[in-house]
Formats: C-alpha cells, structure tokens, sequence
C-alpha cells in the first residue's frame, strides 16, 4: 500500500466541488511524492510515474464525485493503492522492452509461491503471473545497490559460478550468494505483497 497519512475527512467532503483548488491542492500534495514513490520502486521511469499519478488523482477526482459523501477515509489509500498498481501492471504489459525473458521468468517462478486456486484459466494464470514477477524484481532491482544487482544479475540470471563472480566483483563466494539469497527474498516479499494487495477497488 502507498505509504500515505489517512485522508482528512474534511477534505474527501470539500473535494466532492471539484472547483475547490485548494482541497485539490491539498490532496495532490498528500498523495503525489507517496505516488511517484511507490512507481519508482516498482521500476518506472519518472516521466511514467507522473503520467500514472496524474491519471490516478483524475480517477480520484471522478470517484469522489460518483460516492458524494459516503466515502470513508480509511478506504481511501487501499483504493488508490489497487488503481496505481492497476496503472504499474498495465504499463510492464505494454511495454515489451520491458518484459522478462523466458529464462529469467523460469528462474523467478522457482522463488514464488504460487497462488491459491481461483479458477482462472492457466494461460491467463500465467499472463498474469509473468507481469507480477516482471514488476516484482522491478521493485527488488530498484530497492537494492546496483553494485549487489549487478552481482546477482551475473551470478542468478546468467548463471556465472559464485566463485567467477566473487572474483570478478573483488569478494568472497559466500557474499554473492548472501547477496543473491537477500534480493530473491525482496523479489518473494514484493511479488506476496501484489498478491496481498486488493484487486477490487473497495464499495463507497
């Protein structure tokens, strides 16, 4: 979830104007660093993360108006949460240079727990999987240096022995395996994380 204070109840009332500049403003500021944060985390570029929190304070806007004043502030940072990830998913979707290859979403299924049964069909199952575990190590690469990524970049995806490694990057066998046990980890607690998430967007 964005890491965001709970909304004033005030303002969700003030904003049903959508004249009212100053709610707005007020809105934006609380909302959009904790936006563009959770984008950059995920692996987006700047200029992405601005065209997905404007449109996602464009979606609060037209949502606020349709609830009037039965909108609950408690649910306002899990609605927010489910239509920038929503936003994140679809951009990683639509970006094939983006996308993982067959080798590298080999390797990351082996570190995800798979999801419970919901009847989805398998190869949707699997669309849908690959662009979480592209948006999961998205999340991982950007929460760690890139001196440890390029380790793990070498050692896990392109399969060098630790010990090549370890000498290459000037340290012990034992380190770039720590390194590689650690951002797997981060990849597994982002991908869980997604998973957690809501999906749908919660009733007013």
């Amino acid at each position: 979830m964005i890491e965001a204070p709970t909304t004033n109840a005030h303002w969700l009332n003030a904003a049903k104007d959508l004249t009212n500049n100053k709610t707005w403003e007020q809105l934006s500021a609380t909302y959009r660093a904790p936006i563009l944060n959770h984008c950059a985390r995920s692996g987006l570029t700047p200029q992405d993360a601005e065209e997905i929190a404007q449109e996602s304070l464009y979606q609060l806007a037209l949502q606020i108006e349709k609830a009037g004043g039965q909108w609950e502030p408690k649910t306002l940072r899990p609605w927010l949460t489910d239509v920038i990830n929503r936003h994140i998913i679809d951009h990683v979707k639509n970006a094939p240079q983006r996308h993982l290859s067959p080798k590298v979403l080999a390797l990351v299924k082996q570190w995800m727990e798979p999801p419970t049964e919901d009847g989805i069909l398998p190869e949707q199952r699997m669309e849908a999987e690959s662009h979480l575990w592209t948006l999961s190590l998205n999340r991982a690469r950007s929460q760690v240096s890139p001196h440890h990524w390029q380790i793990f970049d070498a050692y896990v995806i392109q399969g060098l022995p630790s010990r090549e490694v370890a000498q290459f990057f000037n340290t012990s066998h034992f380190n770039v395996r720590l390194i590689a046990h650690r951002i797997k980890k981060v990849a597994r607690q982002s991908y869980n994380q997604l998973l957690s998430e809501e999906l749908i967007a919660p009733t007013p």
